[in-house]
C-alpha cells in the first residue's frame, strides 16, 4: 500500500517512521499538497494540536480524488463545517478516520467490550493550576472527545444535557474555568463531566457502572480496576493493565486495517456528524 503524508516537515518526519513499521505498507510520500500525491491509496493530513487551522480544502480534495484519510490534527469546533465535511464524504467511498486518541487505546476498548451500556458514567480531569492546564480551545475539544466517548459507550441518543460547554473565541485570553456536564440517554444511561483547571494533581480517570461490574480506568497509567457485583468475590477487586507506549503506531494499525478490510472506523465521520449535531442541539436549547 502507498500511502501520502500532508502536513509540516518535523511532523510528516515522525509519521513516516511510524509508518515504516506497519505491516501493508510498503511506500510512504511526503507533499505540501494534497494536488501533488499521485497514485496513492490512502493519506494522512496533519497538523500541530494547539493550531486552529483544519485545512478543510485539503480534506475535500482527498475525498474527491477517492483517498482514504488519516486526519491528525485539530477537529474542527464549528458543526456547519463538519455538515460539509460529511456531506462530502457522502460522494465519496473512501474512509475518513479521526485521531481521536482515547476511542483507540486498549483500555478504552476493553471496558467498551465489557460495559456495554454502562448505567452510570463519570469522567474525571484535573490539572494542578491553570498554568498547568491546556488552552481554551485544547479544553473545548478534550470536553468534545469525552462527549463522544460517552456516546459510543452509551449506544443510544442522548435525550437531555445541561451545563457548562463553552465554545472559545479565537482571540479570548480569559482564564480557564471549571466545567461540569451532565447527560442522560434513552436508554437510561446517565453520565457526567467534570473538568477542573484549580485540582490537586494532573490526574484524568472514568468511572463506569454496569448490571454486573464496576471499574474505574486511570487514563495517565491505562489501567482498570474492576469489580464483579454478583457472586461471592464482588468485594475483591481486579486490576489489569493495558500496554499503550506507541499510541501513534496503534493508531494506524486502525487505520490501515479499516482500509485492507472496508470496515468501518471506530469514530469516523459519521461519528465526528453525531457529536456536532448534539453540540448544535446543545447551544440552541
Amino acid at each position: 500500500m502507498k500511502v501520502g503524508i500532508i502536513g509540516p516537515e518535523p511532523m510528516a518526519l515522525t509519521w513516516e517512521q511510524h509508518l515504516r513499521f506497519i505491516t501493508g505498507v510498503h511506500e510512504v510520500v511526503m507533499a505540501r499538497s494534497i494536488d501533488l500525491l499521485d497514485d496513492v491509496t490512502a493519506c494522512l493530513i496533519l497538523n500541530d494540536a494547539s493550531s486552529a487551522d483544519t485545512d478543510t480544502h485539503q480534506l475535500k480534495t482527498a475525498l474527491k480524488r477517492g483517498f482514504h484519510i488519516l486526519w491528525v490534527a485539530p477537529l474542527p469546533t464549528d458543526h456547519r463545517e463538519i455538515r460539509d465535511w460529511f456531506e462530502a464524504s457522502q460522494e465519496s467511498s473512501a474512509i475518513v478516520m479521526f485521531s481521536m486518541w482515547s476511542h483507540y487505546s486498549p483500555a478504552t476498548q476493553w471496558l467498551f467490550n465489557h460495559i456495554t451500556p454502562p448505567g452510570k458514567l463519570h469522567i474525571h480531569r484535573e490539572w494542578a493550576g491553570p498554568r498547568y492546564t491546556p488552552d481554551s480551545r485544547t479544553l473545548y475539544r478534550i470536553l468534545l472527545e469525552e462527549v463522544s466517548l460517552c456516546l459510543e459507550w452509551s449506544r443510544s441518543h442522548l435525550v437531555r444535557f445541561e451545563g457548562d460547554v463553552h465554545i472559545p473565541s479565537d482571540h479570548g485570553t480569559a482564564s480557564p474555568d471549571m466545567q461540569q456536564l451532565h447527560l442522560r440517554f434513552g436508554n437510561g444511561t446517565s453520565g457526567s463531566i467534570f473538568l477542573n483547571p484549580y485540582g490537586l494533581e494532573n490526574r484524568h480517570s472514568r468511572f463506569f457502572i454496569g448490571n454486573k461490574m464496576a471499574a474505574v480506568c486511570q487514563i495517565n497509567e491505562q489501567l482498570i480496576k474492576k469489580w464483579m457485583r454478583d457472586g461471592a468475590e464482588q468485594d475483591t477487586p481486579e486490576v489489569m493493565r493495558f500496554d499503550y507506549r506507541e499510541p501513534a503506531r496503534h493508531l494506524l494499525s486502525h487505520f490501515i486495517r479499516s482500509v485492507r478490510t472496508g470496515c468501518k472506523p471506530v469514530f469516523g465521520i459519521s461519528e465526528l456528524r453525531q457529536l456536532a449535531s448534539v453540540i448544535e442541539k446543545f447551544h440552541n436549547h
